[in-house]
């Protein structure tokens, strides 16, 4: 009698995706045939396997001044990529199906797929490490109010507008809770919201 393989659940057209907006993130991997060869390849992604494990690595023998852009948005996208796959714990046809929905070329899905099969356990063992020292404070309520800065004791000139956002903080210690005002620049909201996408990135990554 056969037995039936367990399924992935498929939130989005890829089984390491959750969310649907992360998508266009993965448009990017079939750029990886920038690389000479599947050798080159396989050498590249266990560069990143070993930076993800913590490791120093320079990236510099796959640069020119032609590839550059393209080899760094490689190593920020493919690493997402191997902390999704090993996050969600998918096997190697899983692993596969993504990259192939992803229009890689099959030479680079097998180098890609096995690079990641031969370093599952290492790279899962660093993503928990990781998820164990993530702090146990947690933001619990915040409030905000926009204050204008003026240029001169006219009211009607007004030279700059700031946020100012009261974060409370519960510590989780003692029921203990704390109060951070940050005051914010349009400039630096802008930069802290660009920064909060890549640290929900991040921490989508992190999932195991």
């Amino acid at each position: 009698m056969s037995v039936e393989k367990p399924t992935v659940e498929k939130l989005t057209k890829y089984y390491s995706l959750q969310v649907v907006s992360q998508e266009r993130l993965y448009n990017f991997l079939p750029k990886i045939s920038i690389l000479a060869s599947d050798k080159v390849c396989c050498d590249f992604i266990h560069s990143l396997i070993d930076q993800i494990c913590g490791k120093i690595i320079s990236f510099d023998r796959f640069i020119n001044d032609e590839n550059q852009r393209i080899v760094y948005q490689l190593i920020r996208v493919y690493t997402l990529f191997i902390n999704k796959v090993v996050g969600k714990d998918l096997k190697k046809e899983y692993i596969c199906e993504d990259l192939k929905t992803a229009n890689v070329d099959n030479i680079y899905i097998t180098a890609i797929s096995d690079c990641i099969v031969s370093r599952f356990q290492d790279i899962k063992k660093e993503l928990t490490e990781k998820l164990s020292t993530i702090s146990s404070s947690s933001l619990c309520d915040f409030d905000w109010k926009m204050n204008a800065i003026l240029s001169s004791d006219r009211i009607n000139i007004v030279q700059e507008n700031v946020l100012l956002l009261n974060l409370t903080i519960d510590t989780n210690i003692n029921d203990k809770k704390e109060q951070v005002l940050i005051e914010l620049s349009k400039k630096e909201l802008d930069h802290i919201l660009e920064t909060f996408d890549q640290i929900n990135e991040v921490i989508q990554s992190l999932k195991v």
